[in-house]
């Protein structure tokens, strides 16, 4: 899997855990160079990489044509992206892009008169196996009677932004914004969907429950933390038949199981998935700059109903 696209290189912005395990192997897997990373990490060293301390200097010393990724806490995205976009670059923002529709609507019309791509890197839309759901969503919605979600983690990660003082280091947005993107794409309205806050911080978990409807069928999303790793997505008709897929919010090369119960007779499949990340980052420019209008649209819509919901869970 190469890479079609004419940017002269790249730079990581903010390089923890994911950049490291992820991100980086992604972009060599794929043939984009890794010119640069901006990191504070003073004892940083990578063979052929440029390090920086902040992203003016990135900019200045890096080719003109460079592609710059944000992997930074979501309360920084923004100034780090608007730098960026004034200075003409094309950006990856690693999700939740914005959490404020003020400022993505504010990088948008800086985007519109550089010309910068901004791309929010929601990767599992990757996969073989969603746009599966996405298609079934569309075309069967008629018939569907309830989704449900889950995604839960064991727990969170030492060291990570997450620590549910707002709703930028929140796994509402964090977590959230996966379910919320795929109704989204799938062409469901948002506004009806709510916090259910009597299952709120459960069994001293952080967790969330989003409850509501959208064209007359049930919406169920639980996010949050939880003993065991859970990350699926149910359709369920109006039937009983339904589908089922997981783990489905997920970027890693691997199998998914996806299963259709029709009339009480079960069909698993099996779905191997390439590296969703690599599946990005191939991609060329031009089939991310003829969808950006589109894409700002859906993400603006998920933006102004996570501000919705965080401030229903009092994340100010």
């Amino acid at each position: 899997m190469r890479n079609s696209v004419s940017w002269d290189c790249s730079c990581i912005i903010g390089f923890g855990n994911h950049a490291k395990s992820k991100i980086l192997p992604a972009l060599e897997n794929v043939g984009i160079k890794i010119g640069g990373i901006v990191s504070s990490k003073d004892q940083l060293m990578l063979p052929g990489v440029e390090i920086f301390t902040n992203v003016a200097d990135a900019i200045k010393f890096l080719p003109t044509n460079t592609l710059f990724i944000i992997s930074s806490p979501p309360k920084i995205h923004f100034s780090q992206a608007k730098e960026l976009v004034q200075a003409g670059k094309d950006i990856f923002i690693e999700k939740p892009a914005f959490i404020s529709s003020d400022d993505l609507a504010e990088i948008n019309k800086l985007a519109c008169k550089s010309g910068s791509l901004v791309v929010e890197m929601l990767m599992y839309l990757e996969n073989k196996s969603v746009k599966k759901i996405i298609n079934f969503l569309k075309e069967e919605h008629h018939q569907i009677k309830a989704i449900k979600m889950k995604f839960f983690i064991p727990s969170i990660p030492e060291g990570t932004f997450r620590i549910e003082s707002d709703l930028g280091s929140s796994l509402l947005s964090d977590m959230g914004c996966y379910p919320l993107s795929i109704l989204k794409v799938a062409g469901h309205k948002l506004a009806d969907l709510n916090l259910d806050l009597n299952k709120k911080n459960l069994n001293e978990n952080i967790s969330f429950h989003i409850l509501g409807h959208s064209k007359k069928i049930l919406i169920d999303i639980k996010i949050g933390i939880s003993d065991s790793y859970q990350n699926s997505l149910s359709i369920i008709l109006k039937n009983k038949d339904n589908v089922f897929c997981e783990p489905f919010f997920y970027g890693r090369k691997g199998e998914r199981k996806y299963v259709v119960t029709k009339h009480d007779e079960i069909d698993e499949l099996k779905i191997f998935e390439e590296d969703a990340f690599e599946l990005m980052f191939s991609k060329n420019k031009s089939y991310w700059v003829q969808n950006q209008k589109e894409r700002i649209t859906q993400m603006m819509n998920v933006v102004k109903n996570l501000e919705r919901l965080g401030q229903q869970a009092q994340l100010y």
